[in-house]
């Protein structure tokens, strides 16, 4: 089916070709592009973060825990689990790649770039930004505990264990004062409801990733 390119250029889609297309959709899904040149997937969005100021979003003990099995805070995340494999399960091989582990998050850390974040203003309710969270068709982007339509969009399952009331506020008030070049728009959402919307979101919790030990290097 790949010669069917050759003639049908310009096109999401070709005709009669299902694995073709298909392997197109993986490229996407996984962003090949962010490592390999590959013509028509110039300039594309990456499937990856920007992780410049993954400092003001998240603690070092949970970028470890993540770095240790990404499947184990979301099993559905793209992102592979590349350290502690079946073929690197040596108390040696641990050794070496919870100290790789280690200087990862210090660089990644050590180069965030701070943003300036806003507390929440208003208390904000659970209740309240649960229900905001399906009126103003957040599940239509994201995923939430037992809410989601897509799944392009970030999922927001466990987010309360991930992050910090200030970020979410901060990211619901504006998401470009974070992530400049980010897709989520601006809702022009009041205090007050930035405020009920991140109550919610912090009772999504992770607490079987919360505990996991974070090894001592």
């Amino acid at each position: 089916e790949a010669s069917c390119a050759k003639c049908h250029k310009g096109v999401v889609d070709i005709p009669q070709a299902e694995k073709l297309n298909e392997g197109r959709r993986l490229v996407r899904t996984f962003s090949c592009f962010g490592c390999h040149k590959i013509e028509g997937f110039e300039n594309l969005w990456k499937a990856g973060p920007g992780l410049e100021h993954i400092g003001s979003k998240v603690e070092r003990d949970w970028m470890v825990r993540w770095l240790q099995n990404p499947k184990s805070f979301r099993p559905t995340t793209k992102m592979p689990r590349i350290f502690h494999l079946s073929n690197t399960s040596s108390p040696e091989d641990k050794e070496k790649s919870n100290a790789v582990i280690e200087g990862i998050t210090a660089y990644l850390l050590k180069h965030s770039t701070p943003v300036e974040l806003k507390k929440p203003t208003e208390k904000g309710e659970a209740g309240e930004g649960e229900k905001l969270f399906k009126e103003l068709g957040c599940a239509g982007c994201h995923k939430a505990g037992d809410y989601g339509v897509n799944t392009f969009a970030a999922n927001l399952t466990g987010i309360g264990s991930k992050t910090t009331p200030e970020w979410l506020f901060t990211w619901l008030k504006n998401p470009k004062h974070y992530l400049e070049k980010g897709r989520m728009p601006n809702l022009r959402l009041t205090d007050e409801e930035a405020s009920h919307l991140t109550s919610y979101l912090m009772t999504l919790r992770n607490e079987a990733f919360e505990k996991e030990p974070v090894p001592e290097v």
